[in-house]
């Protein structure tokens, strides 16, 4: 599942910095990687072939890094819209994986793997890994970007509304399992208060006992590829800010969850629960398309 990945690059600080997350993917089984440097049509115009000719010596340092970690790789420079572009590449190569950051708080909002990243969200046909990329005042760049990265797979959150969609999603935290046997994995449901209440607040106990019979299972399908401790937890109240709360006060090292589905699930990373959770989650976020 994550053989083949894509490293979307822009050649900030932020961009860079990404390269030392990706080398955790190996265990998960990236054999491969593709990095692809987008350049603006907006920006660019016709100084392409010669900013092309500029970035290519550098772009091609970064693809031998990978090769000395033990990838395949491949480097594209498109022009176009850097999202679009992204997403074709990502088919044309047959990518198991697009790899991008985020930028926190402190970064300037100048590098691409910010809105492009957002965007991307909305158009991708393969699963996003993204990266939250942040530096303190003073801070050497790869030291702050290895301590976001290094414990990848330790626990993993799965954030689930029981949808086909998020059925899909979980397939890939299976995966994670069989391959890096994480410690400890959480499994997580909100109960969504705009599709129970007022009327069906009667039933809350049903929905309690339905919703913990169903990550039940989750947890027997996940102990069988290789999870050790399982959390399994259900809480009442708004879906995005429920998920935000659990990242920073839990130790949970990777989000994944579905792009599509019914409830939150439906808007995810597409509306108002993909800002509030891309916004400000602290740790890497997978989001798998709810269709293949």
């Amino acid at each position: 599942m994550f053989k083949n990945l894509l490293i979307a690059m822009d050649l900030s600080h932020a961009s860079v910095c990404l390269l030392r997350c990706v080398g955790p993917l190996r265990t998960a089984g990236a054999e491969s990687a593709t990095l692809v440097h987008v350049m603006n049509v907006r920006s660019v115009g016709g100084l392409y072939i010669s900013l092309k000719h500029l970035v290519e010596p550098l772009l091609e340092m970064k693809e031998k890094q990978l090769e000395e970690a033990g990838f395949r790789t491949h480097l594209e420079i498109p022009l176009g819209d850097p999202a679009y572009e992204i997403n074709r590449v990502a088919k044309e190569r047959d990518a198991s994986l697009i790899v991008a950051g985020t930028h926190g708080e402190s970064l300037t909002k100048e590098i691409l793997l910010g809105s492009v990243a957002h965007r991307l969200l909305q158009i991708a046909e393969k699963p996003v890994l993204l990266i939250p990329i942040t530096a303190l005042e003073g801070e050497h760049w790869e030291r702050k970007c290895d301590a976001l990265c290094r414990d990848l797979f330790r626990h993993p959150l799965f954030a689930t509304d029981f949808s086909e969609p998020a059925e899909r999603a979980f397939h890939y935290l299976e995966h994670i399992a069989a391959h890096t046997h994480p410690p400890e994995a959480t499994l997580f449901h909100a109960q969504d208060p705009g599709r129970i209440l007022p009327h069906l607040a009667h039933r809350i106990d049903e929905f309690n006992r339905i919703d913990r019979e169903r990550l039940d299972a989750l947890e027997v399908r996940l102990r069988e590829w290789g999870a050790r401790t399982v959390y399994k937890e259900v809480e009442f109240g708004r879906p995005g800010p429920l998920i935000v709360e659990k990242i920073r006060k839990g130790s949970c090292s990777i989000l994944v969850i579905g792009g599509q589905g019914r409830g939150y699930m439906a808007e995810a990373f597409l509306g108002r629960v993909a800002n509030h959770v891309v916004h400000r989650s602290t740790i890497p976020v997978l989001v798998v398309p709810g269709h293949p």
